[in-house]
């Protein structure tokens, strides 16, 4: 029975989950070549060679890592030293709401309101107007689609460290960091050498994995950087949908060319980051 009911699961998983990805990215790969679409008549390369050559799809790429990177690199210190140094803090109802409310806020709401307090016509604008920091309003810095993505980072910090700071902090319950921590200090320790050869390494071999799924997930938002982000370059998921809805119709294979590419990065970059957890799984249990 219990095996019926696996079965059935797997094949609910696989009807919705894996077939409709299949068949999206089979589309699109069609596409992409011009054997399917309103105005190509036949397969050929020449999408691929436009899009390649472009450049567009490799700065979009870059522009696109660099913020996930900076994105999950500042939420994952800032989140470690919350729950490393707040820790008895944080499990107060009243901290633990006021810190976990940002997950509860879908991305499309805090994109707008990062515009409404950053932009130049926003709060902070205006305050610093009023109170006489700037003879204009619109000498405020561009936090808001500026070349350096300060409202996008800005917005993604505010959503991924509450997650991490609850998941850093069920790892050093479970892991139990606190009695390893102590023990560390009876053998003569330093509290810097608990922090970085104790703490640290536990907590962050736990959950390497969720960092670099938060970072392909980041890599590939869209409602932030479309709010948020400069004409170009884009993020990768804003110049893909830039590309195929826009009225040229010979340019939208080429939209199609960049969701493969990316399609296939992501793809490749989950096998082997499962693969590895995997391996990585078999030689502790065969130890």
């Amino acid at each position: 029975m219990k095996n019926k009911y696996s079965n059935i699961g797997l094949l609910f998983f696989v009807l919705i989950g894996v077939v409709p990805f299949a068949a999206a990215f089979i589309y699109s790969v069609l596409y992409s070549f011009g054997v399917v679409g309103v105005v190509n008549d036949g397969f050929t390369t020449r999408f691929w060679e436009s899009a390649i050559t472009s450049g567009e799809f490799f700065k979009s790429f870059g522009y696109s890592a660099a913020i996930a990177a900076v994105s999950v690199t500042i939420s994952v210190g800032l989140a470690l030293w919350l729950a490393l140094k707040f820790t008895k803090e944080l499990n107060r109802k009243l901290l633990s709401f006021v810190i976990y409310l940002p997950l509860a806020i879908p991305g499309v709401v805090a994109a707008f309101f990062t515009f409404q307090l950053f932009s130049k016509a926003g709060f902070f604008s205006r305050l610093s107007y009023k109170l006489g920091w700037l003879v204009e309003a619109r000498q405020f810095p561009d936090l808001v689609n500026d070349q350096y993505a300060i409202g996008i980072i800005l917005t993604f910090i505010t959503g991924v460290m509450p997650f991490f700071v609850l998941l850093f902090l069920n790892v050093y319950k479970n892991e139990r960091v606190a009695d390893l921590s102590r023990l560390a200090y009876s053998l003569g320790a330093s509290p810097r050498q608990i922090t970085w050869r104790v703490s640290l390494p536990v907590m962050l071999r736990k959950t390497w994995t969720l960092v670099v799924l938060y970072f392909i997930f980041l890599l590939g938002a869209y409602e932030v950087p479309l709010i948020l982000g400069q004409e170009s370059p884009q993020m990768l998921s804003v110049l893909v949908i830039r590309e195929i809805k826009q009225y040229d119709l010979t340019k939208i294979s080429e939209g199609y060319v960049v969701a493969v590419i990316y399609t296939i990065i992501v793809s490749l970059a989950a096998i082997l980051l499962f693969s590895k957890k995997s391996k990585t799984t078999e030689a502790i249990v065969d130890n």
